[in-house]
């Protein structure tokens, strides 16, 4: 039953009922009305016809004064049963006739009331014909029954709504069953055989309905249903072949994964493995098979990582959506040896689930070859001893140790006599193999806790660390350790059937020494040597009071340079920078000269150490800026200078530390309104390694203005790879010692084509200095060194000659 209730028929006839009722509703309305107009014109009509019948012979009883006449004229009225009262008066208000009778009861009294009045009453005045009537002499009143006047229009209403409630039953009764049958029933039978198809194969059954519906709306649904059927059962089809497919791929893409060099797998929130490759599980010694559901602890004999900070790291991968890196992830093969991973976490949708995927790259060939790199950065290729990088960082160390514990150490500064004859005479082979011979006897002589270095060339540092906490012992026991150097580097050398002779000259500097740092102990040391070459060579020599007398003659130049800064004494000469292919100069080094007024044109390697030392850089420097942009500038409004050139200028190491150095750099550049692109700062290693996030961050503030860095002389210092890739640098220039010797010295050869292919690689643009010869510039440019620097294209000259260079837009080179 509640089912028949729900059903269409049902629903429809509802319909129909409100719909016919309304309709029939409003069609009685509009005949009730139409026969309400017209009852009401008819009763009107009556009204005015007795009026117009009775008004002459109630004029002749009121002019002959005939009560007789006038009560015949009243019952007269009295007839029409819906009149129930009336009276007959003259002038004087004097009734002549009058009758009145109870008005009828009925159930339509207030019916009557709200279409009008449910006692009405009506007049006619009464005029005596005459010459001259002036005035009413009468008037005759009747009280008319509204209800009883329209009591036949409705009983006319009641037949007119009767009728309608009846057609409207058998309209309802008629359009349910029609309904039924034409609509509901073929529903009820292609509901039915829908509930029948079958899900996997619609297309096995047919809907139909009787043959008699024809091509109407149902015969469409079902035409409809049907195509859909062929329609959903193609789809299926093609779906099932399509997962076809798609088993086949995903079968390539795991082959593809499988063969893939890296691991790869994927780890639910609860450290399970959902998936993992061949090389992953090849190396856990299992199968991707069987690491489906493994968790992430049973492999832990084979990473060094907690497994409980590995499912932390995937749950915040998974849990913020966002990817983690593990720069360097150690694991252990089952054979024991470490392997070194860079792994990338990512979140992954796999199915109804986030997962953690994983990838990681085996870097230990990497790791090794960069240990391998750094070891080259600390130490001679030649030798294999550590460099000047390494003996910085050492030396500094054990001079806070040795002031620290109260001990002292001394510092043995070692340069061979004469040692460029054998290369001139001999060539550099032979040359090569004295310094590896005098490398070894000096690693002899040095004990476990000593340091020995070579620093360059034929030059070598031995540290000695721990002599004892006297000072007089410590003095001896370093001058007894430097003549065992200087007997030992003096015996023969054997080179081939060669017996080579050479001897050495040593500076010693005993440490910690008052207000000296590690650079000041090794000028000491140089100054002591120097003082040993100056007497002769082939002895040792301690740096002594007359040294240190010579050191104060330091400040007197200091003075000096204070005096040249105020009195406007320095100068600024121009090295061009040249394109290797095209020859044309791209750019320039602005570079410090002094004209001492006494002696003449002091170094800058003598006078700029000084300037470093004292502070004045800091001020000498930001001459140097503001004069060069000022000359650039100049050679621009000349036509000389074009905005892809750019000018080089040296920044000292405290000058690049200076609190305002930014500020000062900004204000100069809008001073001079000067194009910060063209500006090129150069800077050496030795500002890099100390402090390196301040460091990247200076020059990251400069850069965004448009402000280009070179890193100088790099392969002096602090040469790393690791600070190399950190720091925003676009210029790296190849210092001058190992492109002076690169015609014929194979270890400077393979250091320029290493650290050119190096610079490449980081999308550097890399410079040589101390270009001389064209050999030099042809072995430089194969090399891949895009510019070059050198007396091959010019010597820092002066602007005037400068321009002249300028105006020819090219080096020409000559053989």
């Amino acid at each position: 039953m509640q089912g028949f209730f729900q059903g269409i028929s049902f629903r429809l006839a509802k319909v129909g009922v409100i719909v016919a009722l309304l309709v029939g509703t409003l069609m009685s309305a509009v005949q009730i009305y139409i026969d309400f107009k017209a009852q009401k014109e008819t009763v009107d009509n009556q009204i005015s016809s007795i009026t117009d019948m009775s008004t002459p012979p109630a004029v002749r009883a009121i002019h002959t004064v005939d009560n007789n006449l006038a009560a015949e004229v009243v019952e007269g009225i009295m007839v029409n049963d819906f009149i129930v009262a009336v009276t007959i008066a003259d002038e004087n208000g004097r009734e002549f006739a009058e009758s009145q009778r109870i008005p009828r009861t009925s159930n339509t009294i207030w019916i009557t009331k709200h279409l009008s009045q449910h006692l009405k009453i009506f007049s006619a005045p009464l005029h005596i014909p005459g010459p001259n009537p002036k005035g009413e002499h009468g008037e005759m009143k009747f009280v008319v029954d509204m209800d009883a006047a329209f009591a036949r229009f409705y009983k006319h209403s009641a037949v007119v709504i009767t009728i309608g409630l009846i057609r409207s039953f058998f309209l309802v009764l008629f359009l349910f069953v029609a309904f039924h049958y034409m609509l509901t029933k073929p529903l009820i039978r292609i509901a039915a055989q829908i509930k029948q198809i079958n899900p996997g194969s619609p297309g096995e059954q047919r809907l139909s309905i009787p043959a008699h519906n024809r091509d109407d709306e149902l015969n469409q649904l079902v035409s409809s249903g049907n195509q859909l059927l062929d329609a959903v059962d193609l789809a299926l089809a093609k779906r099932r072949a399509v997962e076809v497919v798609l088993r086949k791929s995903e079968e390539h893409v795991r082959q593809i994964i499988d063969s893939l060099p890296v691991w790869v797998g994927a780890r639910n929130r609860d450290g399970h493995y959902i998936f993992a490759n061949k090389a992953l599980a090849d190396f856990l010694q299992t199968s991707p098979e069987a690491m489906r559901g493994s968790h992430v602890s049973d492999f832990a004999e084979y990473f060094i990582t907690d497994p409980q900070e590995v499912i932390t790291l995937d749950m915040e991968v998974i849990k913020s959506r966002i990817s983690a890196q593990i720069w360097e992830e150690k694991w252990v093969s089952s054979g024991g040896e470490e392997h070194n991973m860079h792994t990338h976490v990512m979140p992954m949708e796999f199915y109804d689930e986030v997962v953690a995927l994983v990838v990681s790259s085996d870097i230990t060939d990497l790791k090794r070859a960069q240990a391998q790199m750094e070891h080259m950065a600390y130490h001679d290729a030649l030798t294999d001893l550590p460099n000047r990088s390494y003996l910085v960082e050492r030396l500094e160390e054990e001079v806070r140790k040795s002031a620290k514990h109260k001990f002292y150490g001394a510092l043995l500064f070692i340069d061979l006599d004469q040692f460029k004859y054998i290369n001139d005479s001999l060539g550099h082979p032979a040359g090569d193999g004295v310094l590896k011979h005098v490398s070894q006897r000096l690693m002899a002589i040095a004990s476990e806790d000593d340091v020995v270095v070579r620093l360059g060339g034929d030059e070598f540092v031995v540290v000695l660390t721990n002599l004892g906490k006297e000072l007089p012992t410590a003095i001896l026991r370093a001058e007894e350790i430097g003549e065992r150097i200087r007997a030992y580097v003096s015996e023969p050398h054997f080179y081939h059937d060669l017996e080579l002779h050479v001897t050495c000259s040593v500076g010693i500097v005993i440490y910690p020494e008052e207000d000296a740092g590690v650079h000041e102990l090794l000028r000491y040391a140089d100054t002591a040597m120097y003082q040993v070459k100056e007497q002769g060579r082939d002895a040792i020599q301690f740096f002594n009071k007359y040294m240190a007398d010579r050191a104060r003659n330091v400040l007197v130049m200091e003075g000096d340079l204070h005096r040249a800064l105020e009195v406007d004494a320095f100068s600024l000469h121009y090295q061009p920078r040249v394109d290797v292919h095209s020859s044309k100069i791209v750019g320039a080094e602005a570079l410090l000269r002094w004209n001492h007024p006494e002696r003449g044109m002091i170094s800058p390697a003598e006078f700029i150490p000084i300037l470093e030392t004292s502070g004045l850089i800091v001020q000498v420097g930001m001459w140097v800026l503001e004069r060069s942009l000022r000359q650039v500038k100049e050679w621009q409004r000349m036509g000389l200078w074009t905005k892809n050139m750019r000018l080089g200028v040296n920044i000292s190491p405290r000058q690049f530390r200076s609190s305002q150095f930014v500020e000062d750099i900004t204000a100069t550049l809008e001073r001079e309104e000067f194009d910060a692109q063209m500006l090129e700062m150069e800077i050496t290693e030795g500002i890099v390694i100390h402090n390196l996030d301040e460091t990247i961050n200076t020059m990251s503030t400069l850069c965004e203005q448009g402000i280009n860095f070179a890193l100088d002389d790099f392969g002096t210092g602090y040469s790393s790879i690791s600070y190399l890739k950190k720091l925003p640098v676009s210029i790296l220039k190849i210092d001058q010692s190992f492109v002076r010797d690169i015609t014929v010295d194979r270890n400077d050869r393979v250091l320029v084509e290493t650290i050119s292919a190096m610079g490449n690689m980081l999308e550097l643009d890399v410079v040589a200095e101390g270009v001389e010869t064209a050999d030099q510039l042809e072995l430089v440019r194969r090399y891949g060194c895009l510019y070059y620097q050198g007396y091959l294209a010019s010597r820092p000259v002066n602007p005037n000659q400068f321009e002249l260079l300028l105006e020819k837009h090219e080096i020409i080179i000559t053989a």
